[in-house]
């Protein structure tokens, strides 16, 4: 499988030039043979949405809804974009389309509300962790602050997954000798989650300055067994391009098969045992 990474900065509450854009970057990867695009977090909308939420009417996420399907006859897409599920419901979806269709919404569970972040200001929560298929691979969404938590690539580990695709506004922050902190975050998972959950792991991570805070770039592709075998660049806009093995996960499972060797009964027992006592 060959997938395209496109590491860019969104026009804040622009959602027809972001789709302008995207439209351009989908038939460029369609002529160069490209499977699968994979865009930032809330790609066709800029991230401190605010009040800015208000001025973006459904009916202009719905032909961009439409766009995006009649694209995806031709390469799958993975967007986001602010979903309004019913008046005044508005989910932070990164969205599954292939075929002309819709095919997997998956709606941020953990929305940061501290420090920079407002999310739950913004959107509701979603509830679940659900895997999908991309042709014969199976496949999980992770939304930014979702990636901290390793339960959540654990749950798509059960699922037996065999690429992760992790979607991202994250801003730089904290020096470190080789960067800032933020982005040695993202990596080290990264490198756990490819090696201990045999899983593709697909990073991909926005660009740009939004009331003053950066965010980083710095996406990349971890294999399974291997870790991160290609690195994008922090700041700048960027494509990206990386294949996936499907014999990687079958090697890294030899290798170290914890996924046999897991224990979920058990694991479910004794979380019923810690929160209800």
């Amino acid at each position: 499988m060959k997938v395209r990474i496109i590491q860019f900065s969104p026009v804040l509450g622009d959602i027809e030039a972001n789709f302008e854009y995207h439209n351009l970057k989908i038939k460029e990867a369609v002529n160069h043979e490209i499977d699968l695009i994979v865009f930032p977090e809330l790609s066709l909308s800029g991230y401190q949405l605010k009040d800015i939420i208000y001025d973006i009417s459904k009916e202009r996420i719905d032909r961009v809804l439409v766009g995006l399907m009649e694209l995806s006859k031709n390469i799958d897409i993975v967007a986001g974009l602010p979903f309004e599920s019913s008046p005044g419901i508005i989910y932070n979806s990164a969205i599954f389309f292939s075929g002309g269709e819709i095919i997997h919404n998956h709606k941020k569970v953990q929305l940061p509300n501290f420090g920079m972040f407002e999310e739950e200001m913004i959107f509701k929560a979603g509830e679940n962790f659900r895997s999908f298929r991309i042709g014969n691979l199976n496949a999980g969404i992770l939304i930014c602050r979702e990636i901290l938590f390793p339960v959540n690539a654990y749950l798509y580990f059960l699922q037996n997954t065999d690429i992760i695709i992790a979607v991202s506004n994250s801003p730089h922050r904290g020096m470190a000798e080789d960067g800032f902190t933020s982005h040695k975050l993202w990596e080290r998972l990264g490198e756990v989650y490819s090696i201990n959950y045999h899983q593709n792991f697909i990073f991909c991570n926005r660009t740009g300055f939004e009331d003053g805070i950066g965010f980083g770039g710095g996406s990349f592709f971890a294999a399974p067994g291997k870790g991160i075998v290609n690195m994008g660049k922090y700041y700048d806009e960027q494509v990206i391009d990386i294949t996936i093995n499907e014999d990687d996960k079958r090697r890294s499972m030899i290798s170290s098969n914890y996924l046999r060797d897991e224990k979920p009964d058990i694991i479910l027992k004794e979380l019923n045992r810690i929160i209800h006592g």
